[in-house]
């Protein structure tokens, strides 16, 4: 049935509208519509949900209940705002995320994701917040753990081809006359004439001063922990190009030297290899070096721009 009006019109004061009994008829056949039986089903055309339950409910108009509970074949969730990722910003004026999982203000909790084989196998995934801001994986079915991602922001890949876990890192070589089209690769940028450093190393500048001898500035030093520098090798990485010795000052300045492999034979018909003859970082390689830099101010994000719209 579809929406009865009742008639009020009056003509030069006098009311010629529907007279009492229709009126009240109407009024009543509406609240009869309205307040139907509790198992009658009103379409979603009408402004029903088109179920009587709720689940039925949520799944017919495509919505999540307040627990985030919803079962269904399939969950397509849409965004046609979410910017290239370099873009979106720590003001909260550029964060818009077709799905966000957020941590809702409690600093001591976690912002991450369940996925679950019922009766097999489950794992989180997300940001644990006993490891800090690592994107990590673990618990339930891998036990009592917390294993971190690996990926260019946190690893660097040597002269050699040969990941390793490490940064911040700065790569010495003449840049622009550089062979290698890895160079800069990921977040590396020029860092100077000879150097070329990752994201979480940029202000640091590496200068030439002299043949095989680098300093590089900016830095607090070499890294605390792990390896500090990898020697040049060629790109399949099959041999070491040179030999590198490193020193810093009080105040973090790093020098970096590249010498020639120099092989000698002692009085017991033994070979020693030994540092030669300064030379310059080959153009078809390049040193790592892992450093230590300063604190910086990572941006903190607040649920209530979560909904901000993009202004960038």
């Amino acid at each position: 049935m579809s929406l009865q009006l009742v008639d009020t019109t009056t003509n030069n004061g006098s009311y010629i509208g529907d007279l009492a009994p229709l009126a009240f008829k109407k009024l009543n056949d509406n609240c009869s519509e309205l307040f139907a039986a509790k198992d009658a089903v009103r379409p979603i055309s009408t402004g029903g949900t088109g179920a009587t339950t709720a689940d039925g409910a949520r799944a017919n108009l495509g919505v999540l209940s307040a627990n985030g509970s919803n079962i269904s074949s399939g969950l397509n969730l849409g965004s046609t705002v979410v910017p290239p990722f370099p873009n979106v910003n720590g003001s909260n004026t550029n964060r818009q995320s077709s799905v966000t999982i957020s941590n809702a203000g409690n600093t001591a909790a976690s912002a991450c994701m369940a996925f679950i084989r019922e009766g097999q196998y489950g794992v989180m995934v997300g940001l644990d917040s006993g490891y800090g801001n690592n994107f990590c994986i673990g618990g339930w079915s891998m036990g009592n753990v917390s294993y971190k991602f690996y990926h260019e922001g946190n690893t660097t890949r040597a002269s050699s081809g040969v990941l390793s876990a490490a940064s911040p890192i700065v790569r010495i070589v003449q840049v622009e006359k550089s062979e290698r089209r890895d160079l800069l690769e990921s977040s590396f940028e020029a860092a100077g004439e000879y150097g070329a450093c990752n994201f979480e190393a940029r202000g640091v500048t590496v200068e030439r001063l002299g043949v095989g001898v680098y300093q590089i500035a900016g830095s607090l030093g070499l890294a605390n922990e792990g390896w500090r520098i990898q020697d040049p090798c060629s790109p399949d990485g099959g041999r070491t190009l040179g030999i590198t010795q490193s020193e810093q000052d009080g105040n973090g300045m790093v020098t970096v030297r590249l010498f020639k492999q120099r092989w000698t034979l002692d009085d017991e018909g033994e070979m020693h290899l030994s540092a030669g003859a300064p030379m310059d970082v080959p153009l078809n390689s390049w040193i790592d070096v892992r450093l230590e830099m300063p604190e910086k101010e990572v941006p903190m994000l607040t649920a209530e721009a979560a909904d901000d719209p993009v202004t960038e």
